[in-house]
């Protein structure tokens, strides 16, 4: 099995290879038509926040074919009038307007909601064993694929630090396709060398299994996830979390690790007060609260010395967070609602086993 040997650059921009100018030119009626249906597929339209936009999602609201050419992954495609001929022969899509100024929408409006998690995840599989990322590894992949049935969907896993793992997820149009790759005798290889294949259900069991038993530990996805309309943050907003956060830190870098510990060191030495997030940090009582130094200058000078308190020197309550990543609602919120957390890109309506997809991002 290949493995990944790629180091993470510094900028995490540099770990993702994937480069479109590595395919030829080329005017394939199949290849265009496959490129632009799944942009306003069932399975990528409702995660597509650029592409929900422009459709309104149920509205349908045609776009203009212009407007996706200008996709880096379709300028390959040519000329123009080859991709306008290939897109009328869909059968999911519907090309009209004037020549030159082709809108186009899906023929069938989507429906909210058309599949669960559950059923999208019982059609897909995780594969790994494809080593390093170069330029064109994301057209291999699909190419791969795409021999053993029709993909909806396929995403190539990666760390917080945008570097590929060497895996990927892989949604098929159905339960039983995605079967029959498992089950696949002799099994699918890669380049000559063999691949961990399994079902996505299967692999996020194994992955919930590994937490629960402390092998691993759960990771929180930074990134934020958007689904029908809708945007769920990552860690970033929630108490000691990120980014806007109460005693959070913006750090972007998903060094989960490094800063936590060492801020968390640093706070056990000030007993927890005039850190970020304490009393006098930038979180509560931070810059415009109580004890901060904004628009306080000058005031502390003022104020009487506080009588010794009974809680001093004892090591105050910290809020946690759950195995999902979530954080635990207090008392300590104040009745405040912490900003929503992310990973999993599902309606939000729907209930979703959240301990499952919570390993997948593993």
């Amino acid at each position: 099995m290949l493995k990944t040997t790629a180091k993470i650059d510094t900028n995490y921009k540099n770990n993702r290879k994937y480069d479109p100018s590595t395919q030829e030119v080329t005017d394939d009626p199949v290849q265009i038509r496959a490129q632009v249906e799944f942009w306003f597929n069932d399975s990528n339209l409702p995660g597509d926040k650029f592409m929900w936009t422009q459709t309104g999602g149920p509205e349908n609201k045609p776009v203009p074919l212009k407007t996706i050419c200008n996709f880096k992954r379709m300028q390959r495609f040519q000329p123009y009038s080859a991709v306008v001929a290939a897109l009328r022969d869909s059968a999911l899509l519907e090309v009209s307007g004037e020549e030159g100024e082709e809108v186009i929408k899906r023929k069938v409006p989507y429906v909210l909601s058309t599949l669960s998690p559950q059923e999208r995840q019982a059609r897909s599989v995780y594969v790994k064993g494809f080593g390093d990322e170069h330029g064109s590894s994301q057209f291999e992949i699909e190419s791969f694929f795409s021999q053993y049935g029709k993909v909806m969907h396929l995403k190539l896993r990666r760390t917080n630090e945008n570097l590929f793992k060497g895996s990927v997820f892989v949604e098929f149009d159905s339960e039983e396709t995605a079967d029959a790759f498992v089950k696949r005798d002799p099994a699918p290889t890669w380049k000559g060398h063999e691949l961990l294949i399994m079902k996505k259900t299967a692999y996020c069991d194994m992955k919930a299994q590994e937490i629960k038993e402390g092998k691993i530990e759960a990771q929180n996805s930074r990134k934020s996830t958007f689904w029908e309309g809708k945007e769920k943050t990552g860690t970033r907003g929630g108490r000691g979390g990120g980014r806007g956060g109460r005693g959070g830190s913006d750090n972007r870098n998903g060094d989960r690790n490094g800063d936590r510990n060492g801020d968390r060191n640093g706070d056990k030495k000030n007993g927890f007060k005039g850190g970020r997030g304490g009393r006098g940090g930038r979180g509560r009582g931070g810059r415009g609260g109580r004890g901060g130094n904004r628009d306080n200058r000058g005031r502390d000078e003022k104020r009487e010395e506080k009588k010794p308190s009974a809680n001093d020197g004892q090591m105050p309550t910290i809020q946690a967070t759950n195995d999902k990543g979530e954080v635990v609602k207090s008392a300590e919120t104040n009745g405040k609602r912490a900003r929503e957390n992310d990973d999993s890109a599902a309606p939000p309506a729907k209930k979703v086993d959240t301990k499952t997809e919570t390993a997948a991002a593993q």
